[in-house]
């Protein structure tokens, strides 16, 4: 797991109130029972306040997954190229 990923699911866990082990890269609203829409919300919010981005509308609907989000988080950290 990268680092962003292991922040990601760290601060899932907070957000959605189970314990980060239970998390995986495929956790989803479909497997998390306290990850409703605005849950979802608060998630992206924090994530983004974590790793100091910011993501934009378009990315919002593609981000369904720890991992999604993980990766989507990633394409921001990195250097332009």
């Amino acid at each position: 797991m990268t680092p962003v990923e292991e922040s990601g699911r760290r601060v899932a866990s907070d957000v959605l109130e189970v314990p980060a082990q239970h998390l995986t890269r495929d956790s989803s609203p479909d497997t998390v029972e306290t990850w409703d829409s605005i849950a979802h919300l608060s998630l992206i919010l924090a994530v983004e306040q974590e790793l100091g981005i910011t993501f934009n509308l378009d990315e919002l609907d593609a981000m369904t997954s720890v991992g999604a989000i993980a990766t989507t988080a990633e394409r921001h950290l990195q250097p332009p190229t």
